[in-house]
């Protein structure tokens, strides 16, 4: 199998998800995974229209862009790998149920979260520290909820840390 997971997964993730194995919890993990990632969002439009607003249209479409640049790199290479979801290849009852089928790796989710964190603290330094705090969460509950296995979410984040790094710091502007 070519995303063979050296470890054995079913029981590993039956480990990490039995302490969110009730009702509330579970809803917990499914609202925190959607409520946080809109925050994130919300955050960031309300940062690019007080730049427009305060007369910084330059540094407003490039927070457009470099997230627009990240976010097309890793759908792209989501469809280039095409890597199956935990829940197709191992017998588990993932907490976030999803239809989807491939595409797993890297996680658009959590790629999207950072790259958009990584803009906030570009512009405020305390909403992106916050933003990322958030997306610490937001890559948990994507694990615990069975519907990425480690490795997604931390290529995702390895990417939009690059993505950021150069989009925001390296590149003058």
């Amino acid at each position: 199998m070519r995303y063979y997971v050296r470890m054995n997964y079913p029981n590993w993730y039956r480990n990490i998800s039995e302490p969110f194995r009730t009702e509330i919890a579970e809803q917990a993990i499914i609202v925190l995974d959607k409520a946080l990632v809109a925050i994130i969002a919300v955050a960031y439009v309300v940062s690019i229209a007080l730049l427009v607003v305060q007369g910084d249209p330059l540094r407003a479409a490039r927070m457009v862009i470099v997230p627009a640049i990240t976010f097309f790199l890793v759908s792209y290479l989501r469809i280039w790998w095409n890597a199956p979801r935990p829940y197709e290849l191992y017998d588990i009852d993932p907490i976030i149920h999803k239809d989807t089928r491939g595409k797993s790796m890297p996680s658009r989710h959590i790629a999207s979260a950072v790259i958009i964190a990584c803009a906030l603290a570009w512009v405020h330094l305390d909403w992106g520290a916050v933003a990322f705090a958030a997306c610490v969460v937001v890559a948990f509950t994507r694990i615990v909820g069975g519907v990425h296995f480690p490795r997604d979410v931390a290529v995702a984040v390895a990417i939009a840390l690059v993505c950021g790094i150069v989009g925001f710091v390296v590149i003058p502007g």
